[in-house]
């Protein structure tokens, strides 16, 4: 079909259309008189650009969406998540625009956003050195201790630190591990990744206790761990993966130490984990946690 007929189909302008094609979102063939012939795959495509448009999304994010085989259903939950942090980030701007025209206070303010935006920097880089579902509660779990002050010379050191090793990261998995990794952790959001912190506090807080309540429960699972059949599932391979890239990256050595000299929380979360790991060897020898946080 034609643009004419394409435009009424889908409520668009012809500007609209020829900028989409530009864009590379869609690809009409070219008739032998020169004249664009539109295929019902791209009055389809168009309808999801306009709907997608609507709702405020870039050409990028919309580039991105399109192009992934199926539903888009992964794309449109990334991007998702990068807007509901750009509100959160404008919610909080907002508050400091507030806070200024009440106290008129500009260094507190000027404090105060910096601090956001280096915690805005850390997320999005964290979202782009791991991708899908595992970025985004990698994201939720660090952004907890992100909101503290860079007031030291060390803790600005950490920060490029931070912000250098996650610039370098080069996390990739065969295809397989990452749809398993992306399938495990699918429903991790924001609400269940604070459930997690609030269970792990209670594991740091007394971790004998936990034990004892729990001893069936770690001693089958430690089991299962150590049998032919874990060792033959993808969950195996991915927790290997998984460790190969936090030893090959320098994850451990780098980017958690600067995390703990960047945040005093997540030091101090990361200390008690490291207590309570401890009273895990003493009790259980042979348990080896999967990867440090």
């Amino acid at each position: 079909m034609l643009i004419n007929e394409v435009c009424k189909k889908c409520s668009l302008t012809k500007k609209a259309v020829e900028y989409y094609r530009q864009q590379g979102l869609i690809a009409p063939a070219v008739r032998e008189n020169g004249y664009r012939d539109f295929s019902e795959r791209d009055v389809m495509a168009l309808r999801k650009i306009s709907v997608l448009r609507g709702l405020g999304l870039s050409v990028g994010e919309i580039r991105s969406i399109l192009s992934e085989t199926g539903t888009g259903k992964e794309a449109l939950a990334g991007v998702s998540f990068r807007k509901a942090m750009e509100a959160t980030v404008l919610q909080e701007k907002q508050k400091l625009i507030s806070e200024l025209a009440e106290k008129g206070n500009w260094e507190e303010t000027e404090e105060k956003l910096s601090q956001l935006q280096k915690k805005e920097a850390v997320s999005e880089r964290i979202l782009n050195a791991f991708p899908g579902n595992y970025g985004r509660y990698i994201c939720l779990h660090f952004a907890a201790y992100l909101d503290e002050p860079v007031a030291t010379k060390e803790q600005q050191e950490a920060y490029e630190t931070v912000i250098s090793f996650l610039d370098g990261a080069d996390f990739r998995l065969p295809d397989n591990l990452q749809k398993c990794l992306d399938e495990a952790v699918a429903h991790f959001d924001e609400e269940f990744v604070g459930k997690m912190a609030e269970g792990m506090d209670a594991v740091i807080s007394d971790t004998e206790k936990y034990i004892a309540e729990n001893q069936e429960f770690i001693e089958s699972w430690m089991a299962y761990k150590q049998s032919e059949e874990y060792r033959n599932s993808p969950a195996f391979l991915l927790e290997e993966a998984l460790k190969q890239f936090q030893s090959a990256s320098g994850y451990n050595e780098v980017f958690i130490p600067a995390m703990c000299r960047l945040s005093n929380s997540y030091r101090e979360y990361y200390e008690a984990m490291q207590r309570a790991n401890e009273k895990f060897l003493q009790k259980y020898p042979s348990y080896i946690p999967t990867h440090s946080k």
